[in-house]
């Protein structure tokens, strides 16, 4: 898998980040559609977690089925790789990140 993932900024609509930014992260080890470890389904929320066992919890409405597709296949895209870009199959913006 690719050490980092990277979601550019123009598929980004937060707040305090909105088209500023790329996000990147590291070392993530699963990605579930919905919340805490895919035990709430929704179709607004992403999870991944990472390996020392970190969760970020993506918000993209109506689209967490694409998104959750589109993470995953970002992240065995690269086998070995430094770094993957994800490109999202839906037009849908990440609007929230949390980190927990």
């Amino acid at each position: 898998m690719a050490k980092y993932i990277k979601i550019r900024k123009e598929n980004i609509n937060i707040a305090n980040n909105a088209g500023v930014a790329d996000i990147l992260l590291g070392d993530i080890v699963s990605v579930h559609m919905g919340i805490a470890n895919g035990t709430t389904a929704n179709n607004n929320s992403v999870t991944l977690y990472n390996s020392i066992g970190k969760s970020i919890l993506l918000t993209v409405a109506a689209a967490a089925s694409d998104w959750t597709k589109d993470l995953q296949s970002a992240l065995t895209a690269n086998p070995g790789g430094v770094m993957a870009i994800v490109i999202p199959s839906s037009t849908v913006k990440v609007t929230a990140m949390t980190i927990a």
